[in-house]
């Protein structure tokens, strides 16, 4: 037998134990959801009745921000600090996960974080969840697991300072996030 027909033989028959055996899982990390930025998403947790949607931020009022792929493993972590998915939903190992997202600043490693970022990014998490809220209202197999209630009183000059961030290219990355959910949920 020469070279080429072992070959396979012995590609045949590894074939044939891996069907059965198994195939391994797998998952992917895109390219964004690994870079250092502030970022707002949606966690839609799809069940077999139901879908869950949890909205939130990488980046907050302590110093520092991780990428998306670090807050994902958060999500589901034992420690029920960081653990929001896994507290929030009893079934959550019987779901599929999408999470959609943008970014919204670069993190500037090994320089005192500036308050213009934390302040955008914790902007467009409010933004995101009234987008949320109102795309969800009256679907009744879908819930909004965190919805932003909104009830403090905000100075003028709080008010003004917040409206400045609601851009016309925050605006476009909002819908972005909500047109991705909207087509997750179709």
């Amino acid at each position: 037998m020469n070279d080429a027909v072992q070959l396979i033989l012995w590609l045949d028959k590894m074939h044939n134990v891996s069907r059965s055996v198994g195939l391994a899982h797998t998952f992917r990390l895109s390219k964004p959801s690994l870079k250092r930025h502030f970022a707002v998403y949606v966690v839609l947790a799809k069940g077999r009745r139901d879908t869950m949607l949890y909205v939130g931020k990488t980046g907050d009022n302590r110093e520092g921000c991780n990428p998306l792929i670090s807050r994902c493993g958060n999500h589901f972590s034992y420690n029920s600090v960081h653990s929001q998915i896994r507290n929030k939903i009893k079934d959550h190992e019987n779901r599929e996960y999408v999470y959609c997202f943008d970014h919204f600043d670069s993190y500037q490693s090994g320089t005192k974080t500036d308050r213009v970022p934390i302040d955008r990014i914790n902007e467009m998490e409010r933004w995101l969840n009234q987008e949320i809220q109102a795309l969800v209202q009256g679907m009744t197999r879908c819930k909004l697991l965190n919805p932003y209630i909104g009830t403090s009183r905000l100075s003028e000059t709080e008010t003004e300072k917040r409206k400045m961030f609601r851009t016309r290219l925050a605006q476009n990355k909002i819908r972005g996030i909500v047109k991705a959910v909207c087509s997750e949920l179709s």
